[in-house]
């Protein structure tokens, strides 16, 4: 996984789940882990801060609905519902 993300970059482990997938930021201690999981449709992703003896903090939780098909950028966008 390439990310970028508050003037950082870095390049980090994706490991494919049944159902999605993980990849994980290690900073000194703490670790964030971000989990994504794809059904139906919908793309649900959280991310936890994980400390040493602390149960980890959940800071992200992202849920995407998909409209439909596009031949964007040709055709423009779906309009939001």
């Amino acid at each position: 996984m390439h990310s970028y993300a508050q003037g950082n970059i870095g390049d980090f482990a994706f490991k494919p789940t049944a159902d999605g997938f993980v990849w994980e930021i290690h900073a000194g201690p703490i670790t964030i882990r971000y989990t994504a999981m794809i059904k139906d449709g919908a793309w649900h992703e959280v991310g936890d801060r994980i400390m040493p003896g602390k149960d980890p903090v959940r800071i992200f939780n992202m849920n995407l609905k998909r409209l439909g098909d596009t031949s964007w950028p040709a055709a423009g966008a779906i309009s939001p519902k």
